[in-house]
């Protein structure tokens, strides 16, 4: 694995390139996970006895374009203040940011939006429209995208797409264009045990991982990010997942809390498919 870890901890930060020309920069407690998170894991684990009781990382993600133009996706969380500056500065390496693109108002996305600008002072901010109270998350003056607007970077073409499962009533999706590149924000979060950490969701089959885990992780999880599911309709949330992925040819399959997938696509999209039918159908007294 070639990954450049930042930092150790609450600010631990590793850096891998998922192709030539985007980066994946990735909060991950590691050995210290554990103790910050409470071992909530275990908790999982007695619900769900398919979930790694060991599994008590969540990781935060960012993803950087470098093409004609650069592009950085969400900005990781409040204790990578320092590390997130840390990695960005040497991926750039002189180069300016050019665009940084904020899915919705949560800290883990947009806590380190100020220090961003601070550190490139002509970068667009982006972020989605519909709103104008920002300027908490300094995204006072942000051009504000709409669905179906698009960002040439020079090869890659980001467009701004509509989410089927929102955090916040203002979250938006991107999807790329030449590359099948889909950052997916907060669906489908899995957690990894401190042997996983910035492993591709490949590698993480190589561990003893596996699209049925990847399946009962999304399972439990998904009721706490996404509680409004219980009250959705398990045919219909299967339906538009199948017509999602058949409008969206996706081959990067990048969330904000999973492991990215670049290989084995169908088992995956199979896997969460059948994650999101428990979530509805799920006992959501055992989760709170």
């Amino acid at each position: 694995m070639n990954v450049k870890i930042y930092g150790d901890g609450a600010s631990r930060v590793g850096v891998r390139q998922v192709t030539d020309k985007i980066y994946w920069i990735c909060h991950s407690a590691g050995d210290q996970a554990r103790k910050l998170n409470r071992g909530f894991a275990e908790d999982f684990a007695r619900i769900n006895p398919e979930f790694d009781p060991n599994a008590n990382d969540i990781m935060y993600s960012s993803y950087l374009f470098l093409d004609e133009k650069t592009l950085m996706t969400d900005t990781l969380g409040p204790a990578q203040h320092d590390t997130v500056l840390e990695a960005l500065a040497d991926i750039l390496d002189g180069r300016a940011l050019d665009h940084l693109w904020i899915s919705h108002t949560e800290l883990p996305h947009a806590a380190n939006t100020a220090a961003i600008r601070r550190a490139h002072p002509r970068v667009e901010v982006m972020t989605a429209g519909g709103h104008d109270h920002y300027e908490v998350h300094g995204l006072h003056d942000a051009r504000k995208l709409n669905y179906g607007e698009k960002i040439e970077l020079g090869e890659h073409t980001i467009e701004i797409i509509q989410p089927l499962f929102v955090d916040h009533a203002l979250t938006q999706w991107i999807y790329e264009h030449k590359t099948g590149f889909l950052c997916p924000v907060d669906w489908a979060l899995n957690a990894q045990n401190e042997q996983q950490s910035f492993l591709f969701m490949d590698e993480m089959e190589e561990t003893g991982y596996s699209a049925d885990r990847f399946m009962h992780d999304i399972s439990i999880t998904n009721c706490v990010v996404f509680p409004w599911l219980r009250w959705a309709d398990p045919d219909q949330i299967a339906s538009m997942i199948d017509q999602f992925f058949e409008k969206y040819d996706v081959h990067i399959f990048a969330p904000s809390h999973t492991n990215v997938i670049r290989k084995d696509m169908p088992k995956y999209i199979a896997a969460l498919r059948q994650a999101m039918r428990n979530v509805v159908m799920g006992d959501y007294n055992l989760v709170y």
